[in-house]
């Protein structure tokens, strides 16, 4: 699925202010996503890579965003803890 600018636009507004590009920027490099087109399915399926395995992007957003905070909690001990979920979750919503 291929977001709009519009629908882009919508998510940056809604976590507007409460992220931390430092954060964001880590996310991008450092986690992954494929894209695995499957014959029989209309959109390609998307996975992020976490802890060397893959998890699907589609209807796991709460089990990845706890797993990765959770990693990322001992990395970025200065942020607090709200704005880390919240970054994680801003990329995770920018992926779809």
């Amino acid at each position: 699925m291929i977001l709009s600018e519009q629908e882009k636009e919508d998510i940056r507004k809604k976590y507007e202010e409460n992220y931390s590009n430092e954060i964001l920027t880590h996310l991008k490099r450092n986690y992954p996503v494929y894209e695995f087109d499957i014959k029989f399915m209309d959109s390609p399926v998307k996975q992020i890579l976490v802890d060397d395995k893959l998890y699907m992007l589609s209807k796991n957003k709460k089990y990845l965003v706890n797993k990765i905070s959770s990693v990322l909690e001992d990395t970025f001990t200065s942020v607090e803890k709200p704005i880390l979920r919240r970054t994680v979750k801003f990329y995770l919503d920018m992926l779809k």
